[in-house]
């Protein structure tokens, strides 16, 4: 198992690999728009091309609000080739009341060919990523 911490101004990624599973834990402050999202994203397709990982799971411990919907197509947008839709990705999403606009982005990511899921604890995210359907 591979252990790593990267410190960016806007949030803390805490990556974990132990194959062939890589862990990012994102943690930090209230910004979530496009521009911290989508590098901590791209950081994070980094890390799991460099392990060779081909299952991520994403924990997120942010506190601020989902991207609005245009947002998120930028967003799509921006990390398009970075090889995260060559993964299966679950991420835990630690905000209820953030589901709904979660499961959307879910949508809006296997429109275009990821294959992820999103849940509200890690319990049932590690099952899916070992044993689940898509």
């Amino acid at each position: 198992m591979t252990a790593k911490v990267v410190d960016a101004s806007d949030y803390r990624l805490e990556f974990h690999y132990e194959a062939p599973r890589l862990t990012a834990r994102i943690v930090g402050g209230r910004d979530t728009g496009l521009a911290v999202s989508s590098a901590y994203w791209l950081r994070i397709a980094e890390e799991l091309r460099a392990a060779g990982a081909s299952e991520l799971l994403v924990i997120d411990g942010l506190q601020g609000e989902v991207m609005t919907n245009a947002d998120l197509e930028r967003f799509f947008a921006l990390i398009d080739g970075s090889g995260l839709d060559r993964a299966r990705i679950a991420y835990v999403e630690a905000r209820m009341d953030q589901m709904p606009r979660i499961e959307f982005a879910e949508l809006m990511a296997r429109e275009r060919g990821y294959t992820i899921r999103m849940f509200g604890n890690e319990t049932d995210a590690a099952i899916w990523l070992r044993h689940g359907m898509a």
